[in-house]
């Protein structure tokens, strides 16, 4: 029973195997033997606003006495906001025009 088995599989793979390169052999000479022409290559072009190089201004802080870090990190993440928020206007007044 087992050799049965097998051999049904290995003609039953036989198979499969010659019925693709059938295909296959059918679809490349069905791909080669097609004469329309290529279509003519188009090159998009993409043109972009020049927008505004944000300025960067190094902020230099200084300690005249001692500082947690807690209060270190508001005074950075105040000036990150208002430059965030000068960026933003900015971006905003650019529309406008």
């Amino acid at each position: 029973m087992t050799n049965l088995k097998t051999m049904m599989t290995k003609v039953m793979l036989s198979a499969m195997t010659v019925t693709t390169l059938l295909a296959t052999s059918a679809g490349a000479s069905a791909a080669t033997t097609t004469t329309t022409p290529a279509p003519a290559v188009v090159q998009p072009t993409v043109t972009l606003k020049k927008q505004a190089q944000p300025e960067i201004r190094p902020t230099t802080i200084k300690l005249h006495k001692r500082v947690t870090t807690t209060q270190i990190s508001s005074q950075v993440q105040t000036a990150v906001d208002a430059s965030a928020l000068n960026l933003d206007q900015q971006h905003h007044d650019g529309q406008l025009k």
